[in-house]
């Protein structure tokens, strides 16, 4: 393998945590479509829960890109973002309005993520495994949208 390689696959590791986190949301959207009360609640509360979970996260991954010194003060910025509109959604809107909140954020850190990945700010690799997960993010989502 050359020195490239880590840019064209993304290691084992990575891939498999992140398919992984999958099952948490795939969990929670089959639960809000139990037709069992209190399984569709916790389906609901669970899903928007680890929905903003994650978004903490994807905004870490930009806090310790930043820690690197080649990146701009304003990455630690974007880093909270997610963390912060995902919190407020957890706090201030009720649990059906909590999944639309979460749908637009996951696309907008993708986005975020899709114009650091064109200027080379994160492995390719990570960003073929970012499109993949966001997308079955947005999907359980959605499911959890139509109970």
């Amino acid at each position: 393998m050359g020195p490239n390689s880590q840019n064209l696959s993304s290691p084992s590791m990575p891939r498999f945590l992140g398919w992984a986190g999958l099952v948490p949301f795939g969990l929670t959207a089959l639960c809000t479509h139990s037709g069992i009360d209190a399984l569709m609640i916790y389906g609901f509360l669970g899903g928007t829960a680890y929905g903003a979970v994650i978004l903490s996260f994807l905004g870490a991954v930009h806090w310790g890109l930043a820690m690197r010194n080649d990146r701009s003060p304003y990455w630690y910025v974007w880093s909270v973002t997610p963390a912060l509109f995902g919190f407020a959604s957890l706090v201030f809107l009720d649990v059906e309005m909590r999944v639309v909140a979460l749908l637009p954020l996951f696309a907008l850190t993708w986005l975020i993520d899709r114009q650091a990945a064109n200027r080379g700010l994160i492995p390719n690799w990570y960003m073929r495994l970012r499109s993949m997960l966001t997308t079955g993010a947005l999907i359980s989502l959605a499911v959890m949208l139509l109970a």
